[in-house]
């Protein structure tokens, strides 16, 4: 299957995919990226545990548990990459988080989705589905964060359910994009990303009891958390000729190449790069939570399948 993927870039231009190589090895040096070290190995821990969790709910995926195991596994991997220095308590109600970010985005059952937020406020049951736990999970963060990170990740939560169901109303994505609608892009991707939810997590209370330490730093991780997705996802997404993605609508939108906006994308990574690390300097444990982060999300992208990045034989 590997090799007929890239035939099928090859055939659409040699230049293209080489083109993407280099642009991706740019992602790489502008945030001077260091493989993560092999450390203890808690990955296969915490992924029971998640498991555990989810059994807990009875709740059936149709496939004799085996998809919420795979869901379990992928958030397992991705917070042991991300936040590999968190106590284990604080790894595991995260996971929890991350596996309910996978299941919504795979499942748009867009009946449940629309009408979770609403049952919530009213205080009303929610439809038989493994969302019906996710406030739990959501008021399970107040235990391991700052009030203001639980709420910022909560809503992200909220914001990403909204966007999940809006990408599949047909109104909305058969519509045609316009040109002078420029925040567009922008908007969809900031409710879509979940980033809030993800930069917050970096900085649990239990080692940065001090807000103010990195609070001024979360705007710009939530900018390169979409940005280094958007980037690193969009190999997966020409080789199955999505063009409602990120990149294209911006694309469409300025009227240069889907190329050129992955160079401006690295550039503007670049910036954040060196921001982030100008506004912690003084913070060496936010630093250092930071840097574990911002490697670690890129080497979790290399990892997984999901995003076929092996294909192109980069690190």
């Amino acid at each position: 299957m590997g090799s007929k993927i890239t035939d099928t870039i090859a055939t659409n231009g040699t230049d293209d995919y080489l083109k993407l190589k280099a642009i991706i090895r740019s992602l790489l040096d502008v945030v001077s990226y260091r493989a993560p070290t092999k450390e203890d190995d808690h990955t296969r821990t915490l992924e029971k545990a998640v498991a555990l969790k989810v059994q807990s709910w009875n709740a059936d995926d149709g496939q004799n548990g085996v998809y919420f195991s795979l869901l379990s596994k992928a958030a397992a991997s991705m917070v042991e990459a991300l936040y590999s220095r968190h106590p284990f308590e604080v790894k595991l109600a995260f996971a929890l988080y991350v596996w309910f970010a996978f299941y919504i985005d795979d499942n748009p059952d867009r009946a449940v989705l629309e009408d979770y937020q609403r049952r919530v406020l009213l205080g009303l049951p929610q439809e038989e589905s493994p969302v019906q736990h996710l406030h739990e999970v959501l008021g399970g963060l107040y235990q391991h964060w700052d009030p203001f990170c639980a709420n910022a990740m909560s809503c992200a939560a909220l914001e990403f359910i909204t966007a999940t169901v809006l990408e599949v109303r047909t109104e909305v994505s058969e519509m045609t994009v316009r040109p002078t609608a420029t925040r567009w892009p922008g908007y969809l991707r900031a409710k879509s990303g979940m980033a809030p939810g993800f930069s917050c997590a970096a900085f649990p209370t239990s080692g940065h009891p001090d807000i103010s330490s990195y609070i001024q730093v979360l705007p710009d991780m939530d900018d390169y958390i979409c940005l280094v997705n958007d980037i690193l996802s969009f190999y997966k997404e020409e080789l199955v000729g999505e063009n409602i993605n990120y990149v294209h609508v911006r694309s469409k939108m300025t009227g240069k190449t889907p190329h050129r906006v992955l160079v401006e994308m690295v550039r503007e990574v670049g910036d954040i790069h060196a921001r982030i690390a100008a506004t912690l300097a003084g913070h060496p444990e936010a630093l250092a939570s930071w840097e574990i982060l911002e490697h670690g999300f890129i080497a979790w992208h290399f990892s997984i399948e999901r995003y076929k990045l092996s294909q192109l034989h980069i690190c």
